[in-house]
């Protein structure tokens, strides 16, 4: 989930391929619930697709990574997320989970 306008995730979806759906929390009401530490967002140009798009972020939140088990509470919380090493460490708190 991102600060990203809901427009902005479907142009980034399209644009690197992927194949799950993306949240989109423009005024970060989301992050803020969570305690995540938010920053004014803002606009961009980036081309897509041979065309120019604005690409506009309400907010931008920090990276952080949360996993909710299936009691509805938080069940992991990464507040030092490195987007590199984000997915093995994901992996790792969910089969501890199993």
């Amino acid at each position: 989930m991102s600060g990203d306008s809901a427009a902005t995730q479907a142009l980034f979806k399209k644009a690197n391929n992927l194949n799950f759906t993306l949240l989109a929390d423009e005024k970060g009401d989301v992050a803020k619930a969570f305690g995540v530490p938010l920053k004014p967002g803002g606009k961009v140009k980036a081309k897509i697709d041979d065309k120019e798009e604005e690409l506009v972020r309400g907010v931008s939140a920090a990276r952080w990574t949360f996993i909710i088990g299936k009691d509805g509470k938080v069940a992991y919380k990464n507040t030092m997320v490195k987007a590199a090493e984000d997915s093995k460490a994901v992996l790792e708190a969910v089969e501890k989970l199993k």
